[in-house]
């Protein structure tokens, strides 16, 4: 049997190739590609990130592995963070974003490579890190995406020197065919190989942000909270559509609950003849406009789930949405193991490691993270997000689809739709991928081109934005379908998405 990779990055897929033709399973190839993807997809992710993994084995067996950003131990006095608000502009709009040290999370990426390696593993980390020690060593050349997404965070980037130094030169922000490194990066994961996670959780890493976090004008993180981080395992959220088990991010995270109520409501619909149609226009924005109007509160999606499909109390997991900087990669190994990873910084809070190049999250400066208002969480507890690592298993229980998507917000609606395009329209994966999207958020229907709309768009309600080309903004669906021993992938066009098939 093939393999098949899709990701965000070349070097993130290339990374997982390198891996997979040394002998090494999907979890080895994707421990190797995450690590990359710190360096080649930097405002995506990297150690100072939170991020989650869904894993399926040729047995059967199924897992998501949870190592998101934790909210710290103990508060302090807002007055005494750094916590402020910063423009980021889009094309379109210009969307405000809190960072600073006050921002921060515990962040769990660190600890995530290190639980995948000791479950399913089977190459020495020393090996599944050279990938990433080579290309932060030798540098990555900025493409045009990676140039877009540096250009947004600008204003948040500046913020720090050691930032300043990396992509900056006499001033001015790295352009496209430029090349970046990350040279205390490659230090830090060689040492991280064969030092182990308390390299970070214990060591020099947490030591030292935690003497800067605890500062006047700091932010809420201590050494306890690294010393406290845990990675949880529990099954993914299950749900069947038309006939296929469906498996996603389970609650205490509310993506993959978004996922199974959109398809719940699509299930009671007739499929319209022609997608694409204003038929199918209007369903998909009646849909929709149900994600926009339910409650993000986690008991509140545990009740909707309840109530609409008998659902299993031990399909609760649990703890609180965002728009920020996300990666999505997809692997399927030759012996029929599946990863689908997605993971994220937010925007980044503006404070490196300087020592380690890592960039620190802003989860506590996401407002849809916190429905009660800034500095409103609760201590020692995940935090939720819409990061959904999706699959599909057919009828026979055998895997038939791996797919995942950056998006933030965006993140559930599009995996939903390409869901939709691949069980009821049955489209080539490139097709259902790259097909227009409709976003509904705030009241406002976000639309694509390429549907055929209503004469009088007003009179289905609300306020339309029709983007004059495809954005980014609808999320990046990377995946692979499998039908038999054949493989079909796709990257999104959205976000310069590579793919990648051999064996």
């Amino acid at each position: 049997m093939k393999y098949a990779i899709a990701a965000g990055h070349s070097l993130t897929a290339e990374a997982a190739v390198e891996i997979l033709k040394a002998g090494g399973n999907a979890v080895d190839a994707a421990i190797a590609a995450f690590l990359v993807s710190w360096v080649a997809e930097p405002c995506m992710t990297g150690g100072g990130g939170g991020a989650f993994a869904c894993l399926y084995t040729p047995t059967g067996q199924s897992f998501l592995f949870d190592f998101f950003c934790q909210t710290p131990l103990k508060k302090r006095p807002v007055e005494e963070v750094e916590f402020f608000p910063v423009e980021v502009h889009f094309t379109d709009f210009t969307e405000i974003f809190h960072v600073g040290k006050g921002s921060s999370a515990v962040p769990g990426n660190v600890a995530g490579v290190f639980a995948l390696h000791e479950h399913f593993g089977s190459l020495p980390m020393k090996e599944l890190v050279q990938p990433a020690i080579e290309h932060a060593k030798n540098g990555v050349v900025v493409n045009e995406f990676q140039r877009l997404d540096l250009e947004l965070l600008r204003n948040i980037l500046e913020l720090d020197e050691r930032a300043k130094e990396i992509f900056f030169a006499k001033g001015e922000l790295v352009k496209v065919g430029e090349t970046t490194h990350l040279p205390r990066l490659a230090d830090f994961l060689d040492c991280l190989s064969r030092e182990g996670r308390d390299l970070f959780y214990k060591g020099e890493i947490a030591q030292k942000i935690a003497a800067d976090y605890q500062a006047s004008n700091g932010g809420y993180l201590t050494l306890a909270d690294f010393e406290n981080y845990e990675v949880i395992v529990r099954k993914p959220l299950t749900f069947n559509y038309k006939g296929n088990t469906i498996l996603t991010n389970s609650l205490p995270s509310i993506g993959g609950s978004l996922i199974v109520l959109g398809l719940a409501h699509l299930g009671k619909l007739p499929v319209p003849t022609r997608h694409l149609s204003e038929q199918h226009f209007k369903q998909l924005l009646a849909v929709l406009g149900k994600f926009d109007r339910q409650s993000r509160h986690v008991e509140d999606l545990f009740s909707a789930l309840k109530d609409l499909f008998n659902f299993p109390a031990n399909n609760q997991n649990g703890a609180s949405q965002k728009r920020g900087s996300t990666t999505h990669f997809n692997i399927l190994d030759q012996w029929g193991n599946a990863v689908a990873l997605t993971s994220s910084l937010g925007e980044g809070c503006g404070y490196f490691v300087e020592s380690a190049d890592i960039h620190l999250n802003n989860m506590l400066g996401e407002s849809a993270l916190l429905p009660n208002g800034f500095h409103s969480w609760q201590i020692n507890v995940r935090l939720s997000s819409m990061m959904a690592p999706t699959m599909v298993l057919d009828e026979e229980k055998q895997l038939k689809a791996v797919m995942g998507s950056g998006g933030a917000s965006r993140i559930p609606s599009a995996i939903l739709q390409v869901l939709h395009y691949l069980l009821d329209y049955n489209l080539p994966v490139k097709e259902a991928v790259n097909a227009p999207r409709v976003h509904v958020e705030h009241g406002i229907f976000n639309v694509e081109k390429g549907f055929q709309k209503p004469p009088s768009f007003p009179s289905i309600g609300n306020t339309m934005k029709e983007w004059s080309s495809k954005s980014l903004f609808f999320g990046g669906v990377h995946a692979i379908v499998r039908e038999n021993d054949s493989l079909t992938t796709a990257g999104d066009e959205r976000r310069d998405g590579v793919v990648r098939v051999g064996g």
